[in-house]
């Protein structure tokens, strides 16, 4: 229920008083009373009161005198002076003194609540502009001090920060980014193309200003000489969706390059040095498991095969890291002519047909008549669909088939390998292609592996202008599904 609004008669004649009571109370106001000003501001200092009707003269405290307190200690409630002597210069007086109106006696009652009620409209209206200016100044308060947070964390940051509006002008940077940059100016706002000569990125960025879309980022890669920056590009939109500007990242990666590439050359180094010896060391078992240096025992053949069986995984190992430590160098070169790329499929089916049967495994090849030859490298390709076939195989442990099909997708040769084996588990789908990771489970403890055979085949894939996917469910098996485009 509402609180009742207290008006605050003030006058020295009894019947005006009970007059004014009468009148207003109906109304749903609570009126109370005094003889004189003094009582009326003792009244005020103990209650709350939102309108004052005041009698201009009076004894002992006239209005003139209660409009001087009021106007120091309650300048927020109106007063409305009401007198049977007034004259023209009495109201103007009451005026500058703070009155909000001025009443002659004898008065009507409908005017009487008429100017009640409009002074309480004004009390009201005055007190929500107060409540809002004051919200205001705590709101423009809140606004600068978050300015100058978001100032401060800006220009501290060791990451380059680059921000600009939809017009593709720059209109924030930090000093780190001038520092990432090697810049001595210009400031904001300025073009885009004054900060970043790369024009790979600023097509990016401008791409996300005329995309829409404030979720889309962007990763971008620069070599400004031995300096090699990552720039993360996003678009940020305002209340109404639209998109008001970008803000770009910039992250000195230089050291991480660098001993990616330490790392890279020592394994190139530690590879070359292993690889001799192991050669030498396999040779010479060939030599005596072929009989040349005498005859073994059953024993000894034994112990000689499954240690030159080790001796073949460890240089396969050698092998698969040297091939990845040359495509992340670089190093590694494709040859581009035009392959059949059913004939290649078909020579690795046959290959690995022994191997299949030895697993109980039914190998399929099913390929599309007339398909466009493909432009890739033969043992590249070799190396991936071999990579592909074989895990198939080896993580069918309970036989079943593996199917290798050929055909279009769009424009795009597509190739699927499926089996009906183990499965990866959907949390280990995102991990395969990782160095070193093997999928865990009871059934693939026995497959032996380095690792490095998925991460490869997405290198040589990538490198051709391909993709892959795969697709498992753990107990059903598995689908590996390569694309490739094909030969102008």
């Amino acid at each position: 229920m509402e609180e009742q609004s207290t008006i605050l008669v003030v006058d020295d004649e009894k019947v005006i008083r009970d007059g004014c009571t009468l009148a207003l109370k109906p109304e749903g106001y609570r009126v109370a009373t005094a003889e004189n000003g003094q009582q009326a501001l003792e009244l005020l200092a103990r209650e709350n009161v939102e309108v004052v009707l005041c009698d201009l003269k009076m004894p002992v405290m006239g209005a003139l005198e209660v409009l001087e307190v009021m106007g120091e200690k309650y300048p927020d409630i109106p007063v409305v002076i009401i007198t049977g002597h007034g004259t023209v210069d009495d109201a103007v007086e009451c005026m500058k003194r703070g009155a909000y109106d001025f009443i002659t006696k004898p008065f009507r009652l409908d005017h009487l609540i008429l100017c009640v009620r409009r002074a309480l409209t004004k009390q009201r209206l005055e007190r929500q502009a107060r409540e809002l200016e004051e919200e205001r100044a705590r709101n423009l308060y809140s606004l600068a001090l978050e300015q100058s947070r978001m100032h401060t964390i800006v220009h501290c940051m060791g990451d380059g920060v680059l921000v600009t509006n939809r017009d593709l002008e720059v209109v924030l940077v930090n000093a780190a980014l001038y520092q990432l940059l090697g810049l001595n100016g210009p400031n904001p706002p300025a073009p885009l193309g004054d900060f970043i000569q790369d024009e790979t990125l600023r097509e990016a960025i401008q791409s996300l200003v005329l995309s829409g879309q404030e979720q889309k980022s962007i990763s971008h890669e620069l070599a400004l000489g031995r300096v090699h920056l990552r720039a993360l590009s996003a678009a940020f939109q305002g209340p109404d969706q639209e998109v008001l500007g970008t803000v770009t990242v910039f992250s000195d990666v230089t050291s991480f390059k660098e001993l990616d590439e330490m790392k890279n050359d020592f394994v190139r180094m530690v590879s070359h040095e292993l690889r001799s010896p192991i050669s030498a060391i396999r040779l010479q078992h060939t030599v005596i498991l072929d009989g040349l240096a005498g005859e073994l025992t059953d024993k000894q053949r034994e112990l000689i095969s499954r240690a030159q069986a080790k001796l073949e995984g460890l240089l396969e190992l050698i092998n698969d890291m040297l091939d990845v430590a040359k495509m992340e160098a670089g190093f590694r070169q494709f040859e581009q002519v035009p392959l059949d790329l059913p004939e290649i499929l078909k020579e690795i089916v046959e290959f690995l047909e022994a191997k299949a049967e030895a697993q109980r495994v039914k190998l399929h090849l099913e390929a599309a008549p007339g398909l466009p030859a493909i432009l890739a490298d033969h043992r590249g390709m070799e190396e991936v669909f071999t990579n592909l076939i074989s895990n198939a195989i080896n993580y069918s442990p309970n036989g079943g088939d593996v199917t290798v099909s050929v055909g279009m997708n769009g424009d795009l040769l597509e190739v699927q390998v499926s089996d009906q084996g183990v499965g990866i588990d959907p949390e280990e789908v995102p991990k395969i292609f990782d160095k070193f990771y093997r999928v865990k489970s009871p059934q693939t403890r026995q497959i032996i592996g380095t690792g490095l055979g998925l991460p490869i085949v997405r290198s040589v894939v990538e490198a051709h202008r391909g993709a892959i996917e795969v697709e498992s469910q753990v107990g059903v098996g598995s689908t590996f599904r390569v694309l490739l485009p094909v030969s102008p």
